[in-house]
């Protein structure tokens, strides 16, 4: 299908959830050495840290037996990287594209004030495809902070693991992509040559060869890879599903937005029972609000779990989500706020557990507990108006249960912050631990200076753009 739609399901696929750090980066690394014909890679964020360099050793290492490698990158979140991607690119089994790219080394400033319009539409998607097989789709970005083994703040977050029919939609999917013409290839920017790739293999080999600490088995043996991709399919549900995701055209500004608008429809039931949200950047507006509203007035449980200002990365953001927060209390929704010390089950922290903060960027969604949707999209501005996003909606009790007791963990009061109003109608943040129930009138954890900064973003006008 085109832009997908939840009423346009393909043929039953299947699904598991790759809540847990360490397996989400195992199944990465293991599709990639598995692969034998292709490796289609499409990421917003591919940092040049450990987990990022030991996938990239990955890819290399799959062009260098064969497989045809696709990279296709969001540019403005890999400035300053173009001569390192450009060594990938120079081997003859790999392509590396950029989306929307910024032109010209040293005038992204400029090219920011004179094309805000074009270079503010950003590719958001996360996809790992391995030969058209098996799929990875969900929130996780290429970073340490999303597979719990950075040292000092780790992001809860969720994927799906498909096979099946819809691996092939997914396939599609990357393809109108990559040959779409807001993607340019890396080597109208940078070239080199095919010996610069070989350099890359040599220090990238050299570097595995000194690293020490990584937590997870990366030197694993063929036999060990295989049985953790067996191990993966063993769990998968098989249920009817459809990929959502936005044209690459959006990011010409093409007055589109399919997955704000079937995320919407979807919501906006009136015969819904329950709706459990997690989302790490959650800026309802008002017409959102008053949909929850009256679901809520006709009997409906509403749970959101989202960032406190102690854990959102993006102060902005959470000045915006604030606007609403009241609002929310008042229409019924049960508002938690993740907790920084917050130790979800075995999801975060392998590194350092204890002395890492928590943070939360899963996008997910489950609706009366026999629908779910896993993917990229914030319920945000920027994810309906600006951003390309994608993401799987499933139909299955079984799976929906999983991702509702994944929420609900979140939800526990060992984890996150319940917002409520006091008999006063103040704005309290709860939450309980080892020596029994905590209040607060004020958000919890947080610096001065934090919450003056909040205060401050919250004065701007800035909502359409977060």
């Amino acid at each position: 299908m085109s832009a997908g739609a939840p009423s346009s399901r393909v043929r039953d696929s299947r699904f598991c959830l790759l809540a847990d750090s360490e397996e989400a980066f195992v199944m990465r690394a293991a599709t990639a050495r598995l692969a034998e014909k292709t490796l289609d890679l499409q990421y917003y964020v591919w940092d040049d840290d450990t987990v990022g360099k030991l996938l990239v050793h990955r890819a290399l290492e799959a062009a260098r037996r064969g497989v045809r490698v696709r990279l296709l990158l969001d540019h403005a979140n890999q400035l300053g990287r173009d001569v390192k991607w450009a060594a990938l690119n120079a081997h003859p089994n790999v392509e590396v594209r950029l989306f929307n790219p910024f032109r010209g080394r040293y005038k992204h400033f400029v090219q920011w004030l004179y094309h805000a319009p074009r270079l503010n539409h950003r590719m958001h998607n996360k996809a790992w495809i391995a030969d058209g097989e098996h799929a990875i789709v969900g929130g996780r970005n290429i970073s340490e902070h999303y597979f719990g083994v950075h040292p000092e703040a780790n992001f809860r977050d969720l994927d799906l693991y498909a096979r099946g029919p819809i691996v092939e939609e997914t396939r599609a999917a990357f393809d109108r992509y990559w040959n779409s013409d807001v993607t340019v290839h890396l080597r109208r920017l940078k070239h080199r040559s095919e010996a610069d790739a070989d350099r890359l293999w040599e220090e990238l080999q050299a570097w595995r060869a000194r690293l020490d600490g990584f937590p997870y088995h990366y030197e694993q043996d063929l036999e060990r890879f295989q049985a953790a991709v067996a191990a993966a399919d063993q769990r998968q549900i098989q249920a009817p599903a459809a990929l959502l995701f936005d044209p690459p055209d959006k990011a010409k500004g093409a007055t589109q937005r399919l997955m704000g608008d079937q995320l919407a429809e979807l919501l906006s039931r009136r015969s819904l029972r329950e709706i459990l949200i997690e989302a790490g950047y959650f800026i309802p507006g008002d017409d959102f609000v008053d949909t929850l509203a009256d679901l809520h007035g006709r009997g409906a449980r509403i749970g959101l779990l989202t960032n406190s200002l102690a854990t959102n990365d993006v102060i902005a953001a959470h000045a915006a989500y604030a606007h609403y927060r009241r609002a929310l209390v008042e229409a019924g929704v049960e508002v938690h706020e993740l907790q920084p010390n917050a130790r979800t089950g075995q999801h975060l922290a392998r590194l350092k557990p204890g002395r890492s903060k928590s943070a939360l960027h899963t996008k997910a969604m489950v609706l009366d507990r026999r629908e779910l949707f896993v993917g990229s999209f914030n319920l945000d501005p920027r994810s309906a108006n600006l951003n390309t996003e994608m993401g799987y909606y499933v139909n299955s009790e079984a799976l929906a249960a999983r991702v509702a007791a994944f929420v609900e963990e979140g939800m526990a009061p060992q984890n996150s912050y319940r917002v409520s109003l006091d008999e006063r109608q103040r704005l309290t943040w709860g939450a309980g631990d080892t020596r029994g129930p905590v209040q607060s009138h004020r958000e919890p954890q947080v610096t001065k200076a934090r919450w003056l900064a909040s205060r401050f973003f919250g004065l701007l006008p800035i909502e359409n753009l977060l």
